[in-house]
């Protein structure tokens, strides 16, 4: 009975510091959609939640709170609209149009739109978040909507990286 009673306490204790040793993903994913039905061009980024804790604190303040100051989620979410553009594949700008925010589970979203470009035969992409402030990040990128899914891996030094349909 002992021993099984300190098996259930060494078991709980493991869960409550599961937390304190919770690292950065530094990976992030953003989905660019060709919607047919509303014409528009859907931008959704997912954060980990975790991660944009530690960057609001480097990017703005020591105190930024991501999960309940809706100033900081606005910051944030700036932030990533300023760090991903699109570009048509002959170069001319894809203006963006910033439509909001959220905190869900463990991930934090960005939400941005265009309408879709005419005769779009591929685009040009930058996606920027977060690799100014951790060399390791990764930022992958879903092009679906335009036959099958093109994916795009932002990591290092990469600047415009493009996907033809």
């Amino acid at each position: 009975m002992i021993k099984y009673l300190q098996l259930i306490i060494t078991a709980a204790a493991l869960l409550l510091t599961t937390g304190v040793f919770a690292h950065q993903q530094k990976a992030a994913e953003t989905t660019v959609l060709f919607n047919k039905n509303s014409g528009q061009l859907e931008i959704m980024h997912r954060f980990y939640l975790h991660d944009t804790e530690h960057a609001v604190q480097s990017l703005f303040d020591k105190k930024a709170d991501i999960l309940n100051a809706k100033k900081t989620q606005q910051q944030f979410a700036d932030y990533v609209a300023k760090h991903f553009q699109l570009k048509t594949l002959g170069d001319k700008d894809i203006s963006l149009t910033n439509v909001g925010f959220e905190v869900e589970g463990k991930f934090f979203w960005v939400y941005q739109e265009t309408q879709i470009p005419s005769a779009v035969t591929g685009i040009k992409m930058y996606n920027g978040s977060l690799r100014d402030l951790w060399p390791a990040q990764v930022n992958m990128v879903n092009v679906e909507g335009k036959g099958k899914v093109r994916t795009l891996y932002f990591s290092r030094d990469d600047e415009w990286l493009v996907a033809r349909f």
